[in-house]
């Protein structure tokens, strides 16, 4: 519950100082030097930066106990999953449209691991990985801020990679915005998982 209130008040100040949308403006993000007090009391892992297009810079952080550990021996993902939380259902938001949006680049990204979803066969634990987010919105009117976050992992360890980002901007861009971080959040999460796989083949 703390974190949730704490989430609400980031994304509310965040609102507070965002100026009034011009016509056609995109989702933001704020600036690093913005956000630097709040990442430090209460977003260790939320980096916000600025940037030209609607395209989101988020940051990862790796578990204390090794960058890679477990990511190692992950052979098979069950399908992500994606929950909407906040006023995002509200704003029209649909999380089966982003579910579906997010197994289709999932498999994209991660052709090197798998082509599906289906088990072929019993895995161990440790071997399958899991890939989980919630997407948060506040505001039914401009500005609508967010925040995206995905965890991802084994079964064992499911949170041992995370990767976040907040945002604000108009409700008609919100669905896009949240897609195109969704695929940034795949692609860092892939190229993970390959340096991940190549350190255990011996790899440097």
């Amino acid at each position: 519950m703390r974190s949730l209130v704490v989430l609400q008040s980031v994304l509310l100040l965040l609102m507070a100082v965002s100026p009034a949308p011009s016509d056609g403006q995109s989702f933001r993000l704020g600036s690093s030097d913005e956000w630097q007090a709040s990442q430090q009391r209460h977003a260790p892992f939320h980096t916000i930066r600025e940037t030209n297009d609607t395209r989101p810079e988020p940051s990862t952080e790796m578990s204390r106990d090794g960058e890679y550990g477990p990511a190692r021996e992950i052979k098979r993902f069950t399908g992500p999953t994606i929950q909407l939380r906040g006023s995002a259902e509200q704003i029209g938001l649909d999380s089966r449209v982003l579910a579906s949006a997010l197994e289709v680049k999932f498999l994209q990204d991660f052709a090197f691991l798998q082509g599906n979803f289906a088990f072929d066969k019993t895995y161990e634990t440790w071997e399958i990985g899991l890939f989980d987010c919630e997407a948060w919105t506040v505001g039914l009117t401009y500005p609508i801020a967010f925040h995206l976050q995905c965890v991802a992992g084994s079964m064992d360890e499911p949170r041992h990679w995370r990767y976040a980002t907040l945002g604000y901007g108009p409700k008609d861009k919100i669905a896009e915005t949240i897609r195109k971080a969704l695929d940034s959040i795949i692609i860092e999460y892939a190229s993970f998982i390959r340096k991940a796989h190549s350190k255990k083949d011996g790899g440097t």
